[in-house]
């Protein structure tokens, strides 16, 4: 008699739930993947719209996995899940400006050291580089959606409602670093720095505000003033860009190949605001200790002994 509730709180329990994420977010991405082979959007479309389809299709299959498990099964709203509807866009504005002004001090620290340089004579045309911005502006927007809904909305809450906010934030890091190691020019140091400083900075982001659209803001930012508008690779690839930069100092400061945000300087501004975001959302209450401590606050004290 006691097998169902035993097999309802299993199928409750926040790793029971993070497994069926995973499983269906790789079905429905998967799914994507066979969309875009059966249209052969290889043979019609350009390289920067098939790349804008697999994002948007896999920021849609994220946003789905998220409102079918703990949505459905947990029954909470968007609100719970964080995606409330009121005041995104302020939410979102204000991360933007987060990420934004984080990567402009990064680069204007890269260029006072003499380590960012602009390269001049550019073949394009001011309309072919501000089209060219602007469909990367889309791309960076659902795979930036797409990655916080999986690594914040998901992977940090559900590891948070299990082992507390500090695991959560170590995990869902590392994890969230672990994902790039397979892109163009990746070092195992920029893997490092990209779970250090993106990892704790988008962590905190969603740990202070509790809100999906102030992480996304900040990683769109990031990721869009770093490629498009400076130039610089994002994540080892380069893109179509407003200004075109180059990195010529020491690797280890400026990242080299794989971008900025592999480089020491990234590293340094990143972690620092991540640690100021993580630090005010304890000071307002949201860090959420270990479960064994919490049980321990739950329980009832018992009286003071009597004074004898």
């Amino acid at each position: 008699m006691d097998s169902l509730p035993t097999l309802r709180r299993a199928l409750h329990h926040p790793l029971t739930r993070l497994v069926f994420c995973i499983v269906l977010a790789s079905v429905l991405t998967g799914l994507v993947r066979l969309l875009y082979l059966l249209l052969d959007l290889h043979w019609w479309a350009s390289e920067v719209q098939q790349t804008l389809f697999m994002a948007t299709g896999s920021a849609l299959a994220a946003l789905l996995t998220l409102v079918l498990v703990d949505g459905l099964l947990e029954r909470k709203n968007l609100e719970q899940l964080g995606l409330r509807r009121r005041g995104a866009l302020r939410e979102l504005g204000w991360g933007t400006l987060l990420g934004a002004g984080q990567m402009a001090l990064v680069v204007g620290v890269l260029a006072l050291a003499g380590w960012y340089e602009l390269v001049e004579g550019r073949p394009e045309t001011v309309q072919d580089e501000v089209r060219g911005a602007l469909w990367w502006a889309g791309i960076f927007a659902a795979a930036g959606f797409q990655e916080e809904v999986l690594f914040r909305g998901i992977g940090f809450r559900l590891l948070e409602e299990w082992l507390g906010s500090a695991a959560a934030l170590v995990l869902s890091s590392a994890f969230f670093g672990l994902v790039h190691i397979g892109n163009p020019n990746a070092t195992p140091f920029a893997t490092l720095a990209i779970a250090v400083e993106a990892g704790v900075m988008l962590g905190g982001a969603y740990m202070l505000t509790r809100s999906l659209w102030f992480a996304t803001g900040a990683h769109i930012a990031w990721n869009w003033v770093q490629g498009p508008f400076f130039g610089i690779a994002v994540s080892g690839t380069k893109q179509d860009s407003l200004l075109e930069g180059r990195l010529v100092g020491p690797e280890v400061w400026t990242g080299g190949a794989f971008g900025a945000e592999a480089g020491g300087v990234a590293l340094l501004v990143g972690t620092a605001v991540g640690v100021l975001l993580v630090v005010a959302a304890a000071r307002r209450g949201r860090w959420v200790p270990l479960l064994p401590r919490r049980v321990a606050r739950q329980q009832p004290q018992p009286p003071p002994a009597p004074v004898t």
